[in-house]
């Protein structure tokens, strides 16, 4: 009699551990997803720099190079900052993540001393204003 119930209890144990699974996978699909919508939606401010991402900044409006550094703690909060609140920066701002350790000419080419220094320039290349440190309140009022 033992064995009559094993199988069937055996199966719907398993089918029980695989409907979890997949509803568990799907939730995160869904979470995956919203997360890529909110990353979308601020990439446009937000870039990693290249000369192609940087002519489409200065196309948009005004620019803004932040040199970074995966070391430099400072810098690891503004990028989670910028990632989940970019959208509060204006419209036309575009902020262009600068590698501190391998961009030596455009370091040299703005003085750049230190990460964590930020620079706006113009639709010419050209130094506009330039902070080191601080958020986005701080980028905010910094922008000319």
């Amino acid at each position: 009699m033992k064995n009559k119930f094993l199988l069937p209890g055996i199966a719907i144990i398993l089918l029980l551990g695989i409907a979890f699974i997949a509803f568990s996978r799907q939730g995160q699909d869904q979470n995956k997803a919203s997360e890529k919508i909110a990353q979308e939606a601020n990439s446009t401010q937000y870039l990693t720099y290249s000369e192609s991402n940087l002519a489409k900044a200065k196309a948009h409006g005004r620019a803004v190079l932040y040199f970074w550094a995966s070391w430099c703690p400072t810098c690891k909060v503004l990028d989670a900052e910028l990632k989940e609140r970019g959208n509060e920066l204006p419209d036309d701002v575009t902020i262009l993540q600068v590698n501190y350790d391998t961009e030596d000419e455009l370091k040299e080419q703005y003085g750049i001393t230190q990460q964590h220094t930020l620079v706006q320039i113009d639709s010419d290349g050209n130094e506009v204003e330039k902070w080191i440190g601080g958020g986005i309140e701080t980028i905010k009022q910094q922008l000319k």
